[in-house]
């Protein structure tokens, strides 16, 4: 696994674009550019020579684009020729796989329910503009009791499993203010990503979101500011923030 320099930065970029409705393929130049600052700062924020870096993806309220920095963050980590798992454990509002185009199911709710295997449930994303591609586990039919399933044991060794075989793993998690699951699975990781989209989170309810992570003990590695105005000209600026 590659490894950077022990100091963390601040990644920004500005365009004409929203990145919650683009795909990695069709990003600006500019916004390819935060997403591979973020990706240096990410890897920067680990020891170096870190075996498998597990990292989780959250927000503190839907609809702040959790699941596109988090798959856009997988592609720039597997572009630098890692192996690199994407896991969409928003068993509750399943995502990644409408913006891939590939099917819900089989999916990590149904291998967390004894109905499949890791072989069956793991597939496979190709870029289409060069070499790039990374694996996909998808969040799987919506179970009567997620959070039950991130918070067992099987996810557990599942997760222990998967680090032996990922340099980096990449979690998109449910918002921390909506329900438990995020704070749960979370312990698991190496870090959090929390995600906030500009002029939409209320402070009172991203300071409910730090302080559950916190009194959970978790690692929060920084925060993504997702469709943030710069200047007058309203250009669209994504940034990464980090302690």
């Amino acid at each position: 696994m590659r490894s950077g320099p022990s100091r963390a930065g601040t990644a920004a970029a500005s365009g004409s674009e929203r990145i919650d409705t683009m795909a990695f393929e069709s990003l600006s130049d500019k916004l390819t550019e935060a997403f591979k600052r973020l990706r240096t700062n990410i890897i920067m924020s680990f020891p170096q020579g870190k075996k498998c870096c597990t990292i989780g993806v959250t927000s503190a309220q839907p609809s702040e684009g959790k699941s596109t920095v988090s798959l856009n963050l997988a592609y720039s980590l597997a572009e630098l020729g890692d192996k690199v798992l994407l896991i969409d454990a928003d068993m509750r509002r399943s995502s990644i796989h409408k913006k891939l185009g590939i099917e819900l199911t089989p999916g990590l709710s149904n291998l967390m329910e004894d109905t499949n295997s890791i072989s069956t449930v793991v597939k496979k994303y190709q870029s289409s503009t060069d070499d790039t591609w990374f694996d996909i586990i998808t969040g799987g039919s919506t179970p009567l009791n997620p959070s039950e399933l991130l918070n067992s044991k099987r996810m557990e060794q599942l997760l222990k499993a998967l680090k032996s075989v990922y340099d980096y793993i990449v979690i998109d998690l449910p918002p921390v203010g909506a329900v438990i699951d995020a704070v749960a699975v979370s312990k698991q990781t190496d870090g959090m990503l929390v995600v906030i989209r500009e002029n939409n989170c209320p402070r009172r309810v991203l300071t409910d979101c730090v302080d559950q992570l916190k009194f959970a003990n978790i690692n929060i590695l920084g925060f993504v500011m997702n469709g943030a105005l710069e200047g007058a000209g309203k250009r669209y600026q994504y940034s990464s923030y980090y302690k």
